[in-house]
């Protein structure tokens, strides 16, 4: 697989995005988002036919205010992200694992079954 056949289909989100890595290995399709701050709890992963959705927010902490911001830079909003799946997988099997402010999302690819068909001569 390489890296251009990868088609990132739809970025949701008025600030920067998380970004995304997508690679594979002899068993499986893994994908690595960064989302440092974010609770793993405020993020929705599906799977639909040929296409991982990955939507949440990143919220402000809800600590007391007593400070008045000088400089603000960090944003707080919800994002989308829409990647085309380019080899068949196993969403069911699927697992995500978050880490150190990444989620590592590991769907099993689907072994391709090739079934021979015996012909018949009916030239006998």
């Amino acid at each position: 697989m390489s890296v251009r056949n990868v088609l990132f289909l739809h970025r949701e989100s008025t600030g920067s995005l998380p970004l995304v890595d997508l690679y594979e290995t002899d068993d499986n399709l893994v994908l690595e988002m960064d989302l440092p701050g974010i609770n793993p709890d405020d993020v929705l992963i599906k799977v639909y036919e040929d296409v991982i959705i990955i939507e949440g927010i990143k919220r402000e902490s809800q600590k007391e205010k007593r400070y008045r911001y000088i400089c603000m830079e960090r944003s707080f909003e919800s994002f989308r992200r829409m990647i085309r799946i380019p080899v068949p997988v196993n969403p069911s099997a699927g697992r995500a694992e978050y880490t150190d402010g990444v989620i590592t999302l590991t769907l099993p690819k689907i072994k391709e079954r090739v079934i021979k068909i015996k012909i018949e001569n009916k030239e006998d």
